[in-house]
């Protein structure tokens, strides 16, 4: 393919409106998703002109688009110790400026990427001002397709692709073939994360096939590799890689010492991750009952609990308490075996621990999990220490991860600033696309003209108060732990491995518990407890809470 048919192609409006709304979607503002947008169609141009051969051009684009937004992101993660708070300013911005002449040779070819370039520009504009006009002034789609010359289906398409909802244009290959029918694992874990997840060290078909087959049977270098049909020295490599995992110390894998490997971390089969469950589950309609009547008496003082963000509706409120009481249960149910049951078993020490479900087949277990991520940050927006907190699952996904870093987070600062309110009239207008994406995500609400938090905010020294707004309800909590225990302990005792016993706890939290807090939510959800929220990137079941300074 030659460059000049490659710049014809991309400067088709449809195709690139879609490459636009694919960097804009992950940019912060329109002027990043811009730079993103023109780095991605320069990096296409360098591809052809080294004469790679193209047969499938849109594939190749949106492989290329991937790539570059993984730089993007490294250079944004490398830059994040350098960048200052408060800056929404034009001179913050990552731009990456590549001469065009450096790619193009021809005239014609350097005037027709101008015009692309220019378009890129057009896009970003519209994008930013659609944004605004909808979620900061309010304004009807009709409204904002007379005010900027377009069509409403058009505006409609601008808002369909800010959240998120274009469909990717690449499928993941899958390039790891096995002679035995291949078994994908599922991953959960509960800890820091944070450089200590052996299973970022799986993720290949051919690593989670090898841990499979050492989930309760110990085996050499020679048998996983005859069962595998993968030659000796690819298997003593990924041997090596699954015992270190991320950190050095906790694999996936542990070492024998005599020539054989076996699983480090619970590897639970389908069947047996629905029996696990099904433990919990009978237990449900008594646990949201009393539940139930725990809310209507704590009614009052859920509702006089001092927010720093108004809040008069108990449902709101709710989402992040029953993730609380749903972790209390479970804590409960492992003391319960500790004092009764596991009362000899030597527990590990770790920062992060990981287990997984077995499937075999195309389709992926439903799983039913509802994580929790939270990030804490100091000396921001005048506060000596910010904890912000969000609940992701079946019903929502989540806003960040245990690594994303709030000082970088233009949406973040700006609802910290929000906090006792803010005008939007006092915005620059960069900070107002700031504040459109803050309100589209549910950080943000207006009331009137003035800015404030839709999540819940607090005070750090609020926080066992918060977390304690259902203690009504712990002694039943307890009463219904204590059947939980009993049934799971002798269930534990039949499936856990030996040399893996002392894993219990984490068995109850990551396998046999996993699907309570779906459950209890969509049970609440059945009585009226909880409403459904409005998307499933919103204000529900996330938090923040706040130390002042001194």
């Amino acid at each position: 393919m030659r460059t000049e048919e490659t710049i014809h192609m991309l400067s088709d409006p449809s195709f690139l409106d879609k490459l636009y709304g694919y960097a804009y979607h992950r940019c912060r503002t329109s002027h990043e998703a811009e730079d993103l947008c023109s780095d991605i169609v320069l990096a296409v141009l360098r591809g052809i002109r080294k004469g790679r051969e193209v047969e499938n051009f849109y594939a190749f684009v949106w492989t290329v688009a991937r790539r570059v937004y993984a730089d993007y992101c490294e250079k944004r993660k490398q830059c994040s110790d350098r960048t200052v708070e408060g800056a929404y300013e034009d001179n913050s911005r990552n731009i990456m400026e590549t001469p065009i002449e450096d790619f193009l040779e021809r005239e014609a070819e350097r005037e027709e990427l101008s015009r692309v370039m220019e378009e890129i520009s057009f896009l970003s504009k519209i994008y930013r001002d659609v944004m605004v006009m909808y979620y900061l002034d309010e304004k009807k789609t009709a409204q904002i397709a007379a005010a900027l010359g377009i069509s409403e289906t058009t505006v409609k398409q601008r808002l369909f692709y800010a959240r998120g909802t274009i469909k990717k244009g690449v499928q993941r290959m899958k390039t790891d073939t096995l002679t035995l029918k291949p078994v994908d694992l599922q991953f959960v874990g509960r800890g820091d994360p944070i450089g200590n997840d052996p299973s970022q060290k799986a993720e290949r078909l051919l690593s989670r096939n090898l841990v499979y087959l050492c989930r309760s049977e110990a085996r050499t270098a020679k048998e996983l590799s005859e069962a595998l049909g993968v030659p000796m020295p690819y298997i003593e490599n990924e041997l090596a890689i699954q015992c270190e995992g991320k950190n050095g110390s906790y694999g996936l894998l542990r070492d024998l010492g005599n020539g054989k490997y076996i699983s480090n971390i619970l590897i639970a089969k389908a069947e047996e991750f629905e029996e696990a469950n099904k433990i919990y589950e009978q237990h449900l309609d008594e646990f949201c009952a009393c539940l139930e009547a725990a809310v209507d008496k704590s009614r009052e003082k859920i509702l006089s609990f001092p927010f720093l963000s108004p809040q008069t509706d108990v449902a709101f409120i709710l989402w992040p308490l029953i993730s609380f009481v749903n972790w209390k249960l479970k804590e409960q149910v492992n003391e319960i075996l500790a004092e009764r049951y596991f009362a000899d078993i030597v527990l590990p020490k770790r920062e992060f621990t990981s287990a997984a479900v077995a499937v075999h087949g195309q389709e992926p277990l439903q799983m039913g999990f509802y994580g929790c991520d939270g990030v804490v940050a100091n000396d921001l927006c005048g506060y000596a220490r910010v904890f912000f907190d969000n609940i992701y699952g079946e019903r929502m996904d989540k806003h960040f991860g245990c690594d994303h870093n709030l000082s970088i987070d233009p949406e973040i600062l700006l609802t910290l600033r929000a906090i006792g309110g803010i005008s939007a009239d006092s915005l620059s207008e960069e900070e107002k696309e700031i504040a459109a994406k803050a309100i589209e995500c549910g950080y943000l609400r207006r009331n009137g003209r003035i800015l404030e938090p839709k999540i819940l905010v607090f005070r750090e020294e609020d926080m066992p108060a918060f977390t304690n707004l259902l203690s009504d309800f712990d002694e039943e909590s307890r009463r219904i732990a204590e059947k939980i225990a009993g049934e799971l302990a002798a269930y534990m005792k039949r499936h856990i491995p030996k040399h893996l016993l002392g894993e219990y706890p984490n068995y109850n939290l990551l396998i046999a518990g996993v699907r309570i807090l779906r459950d209890t939510i969509e049970e609440c959800i059945r009585r009226g407890m909880l409403t459904i929220p409005e998307s499933r990137i919103g204000a529900d079941g996330t938090f923040m809470t706040v130390k002042k300074v001194g």
